[in-house]
Formats: structure tokens, sequence, C-alpha cells
């Protein structure tokens, strides 16, 4: 191993951002938490806001998926129907012949 690689490692201090990660990840999980599971990264991002921190969307939802965080809300899916709340015209052609040939 290069002598380098070791004194890195012995000298290695954590930078701003990574500190700033930390305690974000214990906030969105906590907010998390207090909003019953259901936040997932603009909700949570609004949440940030509110509390005066601005961060990006993206940053929250990678900060989201390094801590575990996901919503467990999901959209409804709603079946294509092909019912109209009018009434349906007459079929006038069905009973003539050139129709049925």
């Amino acid at each position: 191993m290069p002598k380098s690689t070791y004194f890195d490692w012995v000298h290695y201090t954590e930078s701003q951002r990574q500190r700033e990660d930390t305690i974000l990840k214990a906030l969105l999980r906590e907010i998390w938490q207090n909003n019953y599971k259901a936040y997932g990264a603009p909700r949570l991002r609004l949440a940030l806001a509110d509390l005066n921190l601005h961060h990006g969307t993206n940053r929250v939802r990678r900060l989201m998926r390094e801590a575990g965080i996901y919503s467990v809300m999901s959209r409804r899916f709603n079946k294509p129907t092909t019912t109209v709340d009018y009434r349906q015209r007459p079929n006038l052609i069905r009973h003539l012949p050139e129709a049925n040939a």
C-alpha cells in the first residue's frame, strides 16, 4: 500500500458537505416518520423549506436513498372505463339488410 494512502487515511477529515448531509439525513428521517412515512422527495423538500433550509429535490432524493427513506404511498390505479354519462344514440342501420351482408 502506498505511504500516501495511509497518511491520507490517518489525516482524513469529513468535509462540510458531508457533515451537512449527515444532519440532513437525520432531519429528513424525523420529518418522514412524523408524517406517517408518506412523504416523498418533493414534500420533504417543502418541509425543509418551512424550516428555512433550502435544498434541491435531487439532493433530498439522494439523501433519502442513502438513508433508506421512501414513501409508502402510491398512486391509485384507475381502470379506464368505456361507460359514458349520456344516453347512447340508437343504431339506425342495424336492421337494414345491406348493413348485415
